[in-house]
């Protein structure tokens, strides 16, 4: 089973297991781009992940899975990033997909809580860490978001993804 590592062997296995070579709705740098050719449902917002991590191989990784299960995705290296991306998203993101461990101390939190503040209301979330210490996951059940531990296998993901983006989780 794929589990998605701060390692680029395991990300050119994600590369390879997707058939994707990049071609999907992020640019080069990581900025969402809309595709309206896919034919997808009309509120193509509701179909955008935001991804923040500060390992480029995993949000690499995480994009492409993600693009490859049907999902538009914007990433960010770090909170700064996010703050200057954010003006690009085109409505209400579907899901807030981040590390718990973000350069200069911040937190997967803080991601959500600023996606949250530009949207004016709930985004689900979804915190992703190697910390396995009780209080990771009562940090997130706080915020009202789920956790899963790395290694994160695929599937898992892919569950909790599909649960969030449809409303149920």
């Amino acid at each position: 089973m794929v589990s998605l590592t701060n390692d680029h062997a395991k990300t050119a296995s994600v590369l390879a297991m997707t058939g994707d070579a990049g071609n999907g709705p992020v640019d080069g740098d990581g900025a969402f781009r809309r595709d309206d050719g896919d034919g997808g449902p009309p509120d193509e917002a509701s179909r955008l992940v935001i991804v923040v991590d500060d390992d480029r191989s995993i949000v690499e990784g995480l994009a492409l899975l993600l693009e490859a299960w049907g999902y538009d995705v914007l990433t960010a290296l770090s909170l700064n990033e996010l703050a200057q991306r954010l003006p690009q998203v085109p409505g209400r993101p579907g899901l807030v997909l981040a590390d718990h461990f973000l350069p200069a101390g911040g937190t997967g939190a803080q991601a959500v809580e600023m996606v949250r503040a530009h949207v004016g209301g709930p985004v689900p979330a979804l915190i992703l860490t190697g910390d396995t210490m009780p209080e990771r996951q009562a940090e997130a059940a706080a915020m009202g978001c789920r956790l899963l531990h790395k290694p994160v296998q695929i599937g898992p993901l892919k569950d909790m993804v599909d649960t969030l983006m449809s409303g149920a989780g």
